[in-house]
């Protein structure tokens, strides 16, 4: 998670359960937070298409995708 604060929080759960009271937590610790990244996660950036490859503590790594041909709309 962004904390607002120039660093990601990184929050390890082994249950669906434990990783919604870290969330609650963390929310709660960091009222100004950004947005929440998971790795393989495709988040869009400016018009081009990314996957989440890593979140550290102060930085994220991004894959640049190749975006599928827009279909034409037959009449």
């Amino acid at each position: 998670m962004d904390t607002g604060e120039g660093k990601f929080e990184i929050a390890k759960a082994h249950t669906a359960q434990e990783l919604q009271s870290m969330m609650k937590a963390f929310e709660e610790k960091y009222p100004n937070h950004g947005g929440w990244f998971r790795v393989g996660e495709e988040v869009e950036l400016r018009g081009s298409l990314f996957r989440v490859k890593s979140v550290k503590p102060t930085e994220i790594r991004l894959k640049l995708l190749k975006r599928k041909p827009a279909r034409e709309i037959q009449p």
